[in-house]
């Protein structure tokens, strides 16, 4: 009977985590994973599978959180990516990603400044803006980040790492 209980604790835990998971919270997998240790610490009447079950539950959804990320601002740095590719020097375009999820989809604005060739590819660099509703309505301009974006065999790729700082906001 204990072990029907403890499936049922770590369902209700991965459940949890999963409508926890939209918010996107540092938190999220620490409180999913203590309610999950708890429970099936509790049903199982044995703390030391309570604080496995929390472990591992925390470990599996920060993860998760952690890979959602990653792949949503793939998705967003191939779409400014192709947005530039198609562009001229000089040339501007709305650029737009909306996720299968109805969370974190982004927009804004991205403006070719520049044409250049490599021994290795054909680049660009671009100025791209994501919109933020609270500086949209403070009423402080847009701002403006750089990137570079060199043709490939697969097409235009996104070739600066520099994203990857917290600074960029969204696009990290």
């Amino acid at each position: 009977m204990r072990i029907c209980g403890l499936a049922a604790a770590v369902r209700a835990g991965a459940a949890l985590g999963s409508a926890l998971l939209l918010s996107a919270c540092a938190s999220v997998g620490g409180i999913t994973g203590a309610v999950a240790g708890i429970a099936s610490g509790s049903a199982s009447g044995n703390p030391a599978v309570g604080v496995a079950v929390g472990i591992g539950v925390q470990a599996g959804i920060d993860a998760t959180i952690k890979t959602v990320l990653r792949r949503w601002s793939q998705e967003e740095q191939a779409r400014i990516a192709a947005l530039v590719g198609s562009l001229e020097t000089g040339q501007q375009g709305p650029w737009e990603v909306r996720h299968a999820v109805p969370y974190a989809d982004e927009q804004g604005e991205v403006r070719v400044v520049r044409a250049f060739t490599t021994p290795l590819a054909d680049c660009k660099e671009a100025l791209f803006s994501v919109d933020d509703v609270a500086v949209r309505l403070a009423g402080q301009p847009r701002p403006y980040y750089v990137t570079t974006v060199c043709r490939g065999t697969q097409g235009w790729k996104w070739a600066v790492a520099e994203p990857a700082v917290a600074r960029w906001g969204v696009l990290h």
